[in-house]
């Protein structure tokens, strides 16, 4: 993890939702077996600025099923709770790049050359996606833009 085990919980709404500690990666291998609930998510989805259908993209699962899921108050699956907490490592770490959350919502729909010139939100679908956005923000952060 690149971001600290606690940013991650916040950007996740933390003991709103999460109502477990999780004071490290064992705790949180622990959380990924029970699955995040789903305020948790929709919380997340908020911040990141996604709609329904975005979000639903994200993790692989219909926008109908999200949006049925959301009501019914259930969990994320294993895989599903996986790509949410990296996502919000990813939504940390660009409020730590960015210090706004408007620039960096601005940047995660604007295509970037440093990207095979795609957006990053488009990038977030794949493990491998995510860490190229992740590696784009720590290319900022240290100053290299190519």
């Amino acid at each position: 993890m690149q971001v600290p085990i606690n940013r991650i919980l916040e950007g996740l709404g933390g003991d709103r939702f999460i109502k477990r500690p999780i004071r490290h990666d064992y705790d949180l291998i622990e959380l990924v077996k029970e699955g995040l609930p789903m305020e948790s998510v929709a919380f997340l989805q908020s911040n990141l600025g996604f709609t329904n259908k975005e979000m639903s993209h994200i993790l692989a699962i219909s926008e109908s099923t999200y949006q049925r899921r959301i009501r019914a108050k259930s969990r994320l699956t294993q895989d599903e709770t996986e790509k949410a907490i990296s996502l919000s490592e990813i939504y940390e770490k660009g409020i730590d790049v960015f210090r706004s959350k408007p620039d960096f919502e601005g940047w995660l729909q604007t295509k970037v050359p440093a990207m095979g010139n795609q957006r990053p939100v488009d990038m977030l679908d794949s493990m491998i996606g995510r860490q190229h956005v992740m590696d784009g923000l720590n290319r900022i952060l240290h100053g290299i833009f190519s």
